[in-house]
C-alpha cells in the first residue's frame, strides 16, 4: 500500500485512502504492529508508523461501526420481535 506524505507546517501528514477495505486496514495494521514490535527502527520511523496505525485503526473502528448499524435491528412489538433496516444517512 501506498502512503503518501504532504509537507504541512513541518510536519509529515500521511493519509489513508478512503477506499481503502476492513480487511486491507487490519491487514496493514497488523503489519504495523510487527514492525514496531521487533524494535529495530529509528525513534522517527517508529513514530511515522505509530501514527499511521492509529489512522488505520480508526477507518477499522468506522467501518465496523458503520456494519454494526446496518445489521438488522430486532425490536420486540406487542410480543413479537420485528425487523427494522438500518438507514444509513
Amino acid at each position: 500500500m501506498e502512503v503518501r506524505d504532504e509537507e504541512k507546517n513541518g510536519s509529515e501528514e500521511i493519509e489513508v485512502p478512503d477506499d481503502i477495505s476492513f480487511e486491507g486496514s487490519l491487514e496493514e495494521l497488523e503489519s504495523l504492529v510487527e514492525k514496531l514490535e521487533r524494535g529495530q527502527l529509528t525513534l522517527d520511523e517508529s513514530l511515522g508508523l505509530f501514527e499511521r496505525g492509529m489512522k488505520l485503526a480508526r477507518v477499522c473502528n468506522q467501518k465496523l461501526s458503520k456494519a454494526e448499524r446496518k445489521i438488522e435491528i430486532l425490536i420486540e412489538e406487542n410480543g413479537k420481535l420485528k425487523t427494522e433496516k438500518f438507514i444509513d444517512e
